[in-house]
């Protein structure tokens, strides 16, 4: 069974923000988690989210479970996302 996707509004307004080809890299990956999100993805530290690396950018998600959802909650540059 594969998880489903869902952006979150801050999300696509972040993807929305980058240039056409960065935007398309991070989509791509993110859906590449469907089948098994834990293999390439980091738990961030405090918090019950977990982050995925693309380069100099990452994506924030939230892994439901129960639900099989993974929710994108932010897209940014590196130095940038984990800021609140």
């Amino acid at each position: 069974m594969s998880f489903a996707l869902f952006w979150s509004d801050r999300a696509s307004k972040d993807m929305e923000r980058l240039p056409g080809h960065i935007s398309k890299r991070i989509t791509d990956k993110v859906v590449s988690l469907s089948e098994n999100p834990y293999r390439m993805v980091e738990r961030c530290e405090g918090y019950p989210y977990y982050h995925q690396r693309i380069g100099a950018y990452r994506a924030i998600l939230k892994i439901d479970d129960s639900s099989m959802l993974i929710t994108v909650v932010k897209v940014g540059l590196r130095k940038k996302v984990y800021d609140r």
